[in-house]
């Protein structure tokens, strides 16, 4: 076997994983002012996520967050870890999700008596792995997908309700706008949670996305009707 024909069958085992290598730098705004810096990684079937309160936002309200996301095909994750730091609100558990029993495990390393196993619907997913399956979906107009948010089962609504063209820190990009409702599908009692991510699922408001009109379908814009004044994501850069 020639050295070339190694090389090439080397690049061919190593392209997969490449493609897989997604970076993603975005700012949360809050009255126009930067409150928190995130970071998404996707690689190698996990997603990592840390989520930091800019100095002059930690003045107000501090946060210090991780999140980590292990997935199989289509984004269903395996497990899901949180490490929450907000201040006066802490978290620090993991979920195992068992798509044979329909039911996760969650286990706090700060509260025993948080611990728990709740049913979940064979297509949940946590926030994030939700969001890039959504990347995906929105190739159809409208549909379903199922978020598990602290225990609760969610269906999701999402349509797609337009184009737009949306200016950003990597350029103006077309855009589909999509339009994302919650309904608590067992309506169980909500559980304090995160800001970021658990917070945001609520029957009282709509979620809006935005993502590039091609084929990488970047998460450009989202936009939260928080009282009394929005909270705004944007894609600040992009790396594969």
């Amino acid at each position: 076997m020639s050295l070339k024909f190694k090389f090439i069958t080397f690049l061919t085992v190593l392209t997969p994983i490449f493609l897989l290598a997604e970076t993603f730098d975005l700012s949360i705004k809050y009255l126009g002012i930067t409150a928190v810096k995130v970071a998404i990684i996707n690689e190698d079937s996990v997603l990592t996520v840390n989520a930091k309160a800019t100095p002059i936002a930690s003045i107000a309200s501090n946060m210090n967050n991780y999140y980590k996301s292990e997935y199989s095909g289509n984004f269903l994750p395996a497990k899901y870890e949180k490490l929450i730091d907000q201040g006066d609100y802490f978290e620090n558990r993991s979920i195992e999700y068992n798509r044979n029993t329909l039911t996760a495990k969650r286990v706090s390393n700060i509260l025993p008596d948080r611990n728990c196993e709740y049913p979940i619907n064979l297509a949940s997913r946590d926030f994030f792995s939700a969001l890039f399956y959504l990347r995906n979906a929105i190739d159809e107009p409208s549909g379903e997908l199922w978020v598990d948010a602290n225990r609760l089962i969610w269906k999701v609504t999402y349509k797609v309700i337009g184009n737009e063209i949306i200016s950003t820190k990597i350029g103006k990009r077309q855009a589909i706008k999509v339009k994302l409702d919650f309904h608590n599908y067992l309506n169980g009692e909500k559980e304090r949670s995160d800001m970021l991510t658990n917070n945001l699922v609520t029957e009282d408001r709509s979620l809006i996305f935005w993502f590039s009109d091609d084929e990488q379908r970047l998460p450009l814009k989202a936009k939260f009707m928080m009282k009394p004044f929005a909270v705004v994501w944007k894609l600040n850069s992009y790396e594969k």
